[in-house]
C-alpha cells in the first residue's frame, strides 16, 4: 500500500489532487483543517500506472545450480531407462554424471562423463597381444566379428589369421572364407579340439596371431559353459565375448554374468545398428564387470567395428546426437 499526505487550499482541490495521482481507488485515511487550508492523508493499493510493481527476487546462484543439475540428472536417468537399462544402473550413471558436470554441460557430455565412471572401455589393438577366441550365444555374429577383426588388422598392415573351430560341423570355415573373400585353403579349419590345438601349435611356431571363431555357447546351459571353461583353460588365448544388443535386458545381464564367471573380461557388442534401445546391453556388460572393446554399428565387414569409448556410448543413447559420430574411428 502506498500512502501520501496531500495539502491544498480547499477540500475539493485536495481530493482532485488525490484522484489525479492515486485514481478513483484511493482511500481517505484522515482529513484535517489547517491555517493554510486542508490536509488529507490518502492511500492506494496500486500505483497510478496500474498495479504496484511486485518486488523481484533473484534466485541465489546455488539454487539455480541445484535446479539445473536436478534437471540434468532426471534427463540422463530417463534416457537410460528408456533404453532398457535397469533403473538402479541409470540412477548411478546419472548421479556420477551430475557430480562430474557443470550446469551448462549438455546432456551428451554429462552422460559420457557418467558412463566413463561406470562402464570400462578397453579396445583391442589391431594386432592383439594374445590370440583371440570369440565366444558367445547363438546369433550374436561371432563369424562376422572374426572377419571384421581380421579385416581391421589387414587395414593396419598387420596379419591376424582366421581360424574356424567347426566343432558342430556347420561349415563355419566356408562362411568365414566368404566374409573375408579368401579362398577356402587360406582359412584354417579345425573339426575338433585336437585339430584346433595342432593348428594353434603351428601358428605359434610361425609367430602368427590368430582369431578363433568358436561355435555358439548357450550361457544358460551349465554343461556348455563347463566345456567352454575347460577349452579356455587349455588354450593360450583371450576369450572375447561377442554379444548382440538384441534381447531382454535381464537375459543380457544374466548371459554376461555367466561368461564373466568363466573368465571373460572383454566384449564386443554387435547389432547396435539394428536396435533402438541399447542401454540394456551396456548395463549388462558393465554389471558383469566386463570391459567393452568394440562396437559393431554397421553390418559391413570393412569399417564394421568402432572402438568403445564413453563419448560414443553416449552418442548411441542420445537420439539427437549427430549420426556420423557413431562411425568415427571405424575399422
Amino acid at each position: 500500500m502506498r500512502m501520501k499526505m496531500f495539502s491544498a487550499d480547499t477540500l475539493e482541490q485536495a481530493r482532485a489532487d488525490i484522484a489525479a495521482e492515486f485514481g478513483n481507488d484511493a482511500i481517505i485515511l484522515s482529513e484535517r483543517v489547517t491555517d493554510e487550508g486542508v490536509e488529507i492523508r490518502a492511500a492506494v493499493d496500486r500505483s497510478p500506472a496500474g498495479r504496484m510493481p511486485e518486488p523481484q527476487f533473484a534466485p541465489r546462484p546455488e539454487v539455480e545450480r541445484e535446479a539445473a543439475m536436478a534437471g540434468l540428472r532426471t534427463r540422463i536417468t530417463e534416457v537410460l531407462v528408456w533404453h532398457g537399462a535397469h533403473r538402479r544402473f541409470a540412477e548411478m550413471v546419472a548421479k556420477s554424471a551430475v557430480s562430474l558436470s557443470r550446469p551448462d554441460t549438455d546432456a551428451r557430455q554429462a552422460l559420457a562423463a557418467g558412463l566413463e565412471d561406470m562402464v570400462a572401455c578397453a579396445p583391442l589393438p589391431a594386432l592383439p597381444e594374445r590370440n583371440i577366441i570369440l565366444v558367445g550365444p547363438p546369433g550374436a555374429g561371432r563369424t562376422a566379428t572374426a572377419a571384421k577383426l581380421c579385416r581391421r588388422a589387414s587395414m593396419a598392415r598387420q596379419n591376424l589369421m582366421p581360424v574356424a573351430a567347426d566343432f558342430d560341423a556347420t561349415a563355419g570355415g566356408h562362411q568365414l572364407s566368404a566374409y573375408l573373400e579368401r579362398e577356402q585353403h587360406l582359412i584354417t579349419t579345425a573339426a575338433d579340439p585336437g585339430a584346433l590345438f595342432a593348428a594353434l601349435k603351428e601358428l605359434e611356431l610361425a609367430a602368427q596371431r590368430c582369431v578363433i571363431d568358436l561355435p555358439a555357447i548357450n550361457p544358460f546351459d551349465e554343461e556348455d559353459l563347463a566345456r567352454l571353461a575347460d577349452l579356455l583353460g587349455a588354450i593360450k588365448a583371450e576369450p572375447l565375448l561377442v554379444m548382440s544388443a538384441e534381447g531382454h535386458p535381464e537375459d543380457l545381464a544374466e548371459a554376461a554374468s555367466a561368461y564373466a564367471r568363466i573368465g571373460v573380461k572383454r566384449a564386443i557388442l554387435t547389432k547396435l545398428d539394428a536396435v533402438r534401445r541399447r542401454g540394456g546391453a551396456f548395463a549388462a556388460v558393465a554389471g558383469a564387470g566386463i570391459s567393452l572393446s568394440h562396437l559393431a554399428v554397421t553390418p559391413f565387414i570393412g569399417g564394421g567395428l568402432v572402438p568403445a569409448a564413453p563419448g560414443r556410448l553416449a552418442t548411441l543413447l542420445i537420439e539427437e546426437a549427430p549420426g556420423e559420430e557413431r562411425l568415427k574411428g571405424a575399422a
